[in-house]
C-alpha cells in the first residue's frame, strides 16, 4: 500500500497530544480555580485533548481501504498485545517494589494482580482503554471492510450524522429510551468510519484548510467551556462534561478540524527543498507512537514538574524530555533481538 504521508503527521500530533493532555492535567487539579495559570492549563487541555481520536481516524482511513481477511487478525493482535503485556509488567514492577502503590504479599498475588491488569488495564492507567477498543475494532475489520467496500457516500454521510447525533444526546444526558437501542451508531467506531471517509471524500468541505480551522477552533472553545462552566456552577473542578473517553462534541469537531487541516497542507510548499528530510523524521517519529504511547507514564518527570510555570512553557519542555527519553530506549530495545517485539515498532 503506498504511504499516506499525512497519516503520519496526524500520528505524530496524537502522541504529542495525549502525552500533553496528561501533562496538563495537574494544572487543572492543583492551582486555585479561575487562577491565570489554572485558566492557562484549562487551554492547554482544551488544545491538546483528542490525541487518541487521531489515532483511531487514522487506523480507519488504512485499515478500512484495503481487503480484510479474518486470517490477518490474530496477527493484528498479537502486534498490539505483546508489546502492551510486556509495559503492564513493567509499571506493575513500579508499582509494586518502587511507588509501593500496590501490595502484594507472594509471588502468587503479584501473578494474580498482574492477571488483573492485563484483563483491565485502568487498573495501571485510565488511558489504556484505547488498546482494547483498537482489538475490538481489529476482531470487526473483515465485516466492516465488507459493509464499507460496497456502501454509497451517502449512507456513510448517513451513518455518521446519526453516529453524531446520538452522540450528542448521549452528551447530553437526554432520556430517551431509544438510545439504549442503536448501539450500532454508539462508541468510537464513528471516529473509525470518519477517518476512512474525510481520507476518501473529495469535495470543497473535505479539501478544505479553513473549515478545518474553523472546527479546531470550535471544537476547542466547546472543550474549554466543558471545563469552566461547570466548574464555575459547581464552584469546583468538574470534568463531568469532557465526555468519557473523549466521547463529546467538542472533540469530533476538534479531531475533524486537524484532520482536515493536515490533510490538505502541502508540504512541499511548507517545507521546500527539506520536505523529504522532514517526511523521514516525521515517519520515524510515527513508527515509534504506540511506544511512546505505552512508555510515556514511566518517564519520572515529576521532580521537575512545576505548576507555577505557565504550561505553554512548562510542557512542551516536559514533552521534548519525554519524547528523547522515551524514543532512546526504544531505539535501544529494537537492536537487541529479544527486546525488539516489545518496543511497538514494526520490524
Amino acid at each position: 500500500m503506498e504511504r499516506i504521508v499525512y497519516a503520519d503527521y496526524l500520528r505524530v500530533i496524537g502522541i504529542l497530544g495525549v502525552i500533553g493532555v496528561h501533562l496538563s492535567g495537574d494544572y487543572l487539579s492543583k492551582t486555585a480555580l479561575f487562577s491565570g495559570i489554572w485558566l492557562q492549563g484549562v487551554l492547554y487541555s482544551s488544545l491538546t485533548r483528542s490525541g487518541v481520536l487521531l489515532f483511531i481516524m487514522v487506523s480507519g482511513l488504512l485499515l478500512l481501504d484495503r481487503p480484510q481477511s479474518i486470517d490477518k487478525i490474530p496477527h493484528r493482535i498479537e502486534r498490539v498485545m505483546t508489546p502492551f503485556i510486556f509495559w503492564i509488567l513493567i509499571y506493575l514492577l513500579k508499582y509494586v517494589f518502587i511507588d509501593k502503590t500496590i501490595a502484594v504479599t507472594s509471588a502468587y498475588e503479584f501473578l494474580v494482580q498482574f492477571v488483573n491488569c492485563i484483563l483491565n488495564p485502568s487498573i495501571i492507567s485510565e488511558e489504556f482503554w484505547y488498546i482494547y477498543m483498537i482489538i475490538g475494532f481489529y476482531l470487526m475489520l473483515p465485516i466492516l471492510y465488507k459493509w464499507i467496500s460496497n456502501t454509497p457516500e451517502k449512507e456513510i454521510k448517513y451513518f455518521l450524522i446519526v453516529w453524531f447525533i446520538i452522540l450528542t444526546l448521549s452528551y447530553l444526558n437526554v432520556d430517551i429510551m431509544l438510545l439504549k437501542y442503536v448501539n450500532l451508531f454508539t462508541g468510537h467506531l464513528g471516529f473509525f468510519i470518519l477517518g476512512y471517509y474525510l481520507n476518501k471524500t473529495d469535495s470543497k468541505y473535505s479539501n478544505s484548510i479553513l473549515l478545518g480551522a474553523i472546527l479546531f477552533i470550535l471544537g476547542t472553545l466547546i472543550i474549554f467551556l466543558s471545563i469552566y462552566i461547570p466548574t464555575l456552577m459547581s464552584n469546583q473542578l468538574n470534568l463531568n462534561y469532557i465526555g468519557i473517553e473523549n466521547l463529546a462534541p467538542g472533540h469530533v469537531l476538534k479531531a475533524m478540524g486537524i484532520f482536515l487541516i493536515v490533510k490538505n497542507i502541502d508540504f512541499k510548499n511548507v517545507f521546500g527543498s527539506r520536505t523529504e528530510s522532514v517526511n523521514s523524521i516525521i515517519l520515524k517519529f510515527a513508527e515509534i507512537s504506540y511506544g511512546l504511547y505505552l512508555i510515556h507514564l514511566l518517564v519520572p518527570i515529576r521532580m521537575i514538574y512545576n505548576v507555577n510555570i505557565s504550561p505553554f512553557i512548562n510542557v512542551p519542555i516536559l514533552i521534548a524530555i519525554i519524547v528523547i527519553v522515551v524514543s532512546a530506549l526504544l531505539l535501544i530495545m529494537n537492536r537487541i533481538p529479544i527486546l525488539k517485539k516489545f518496543t511497538g515498532m514494526k520490524n
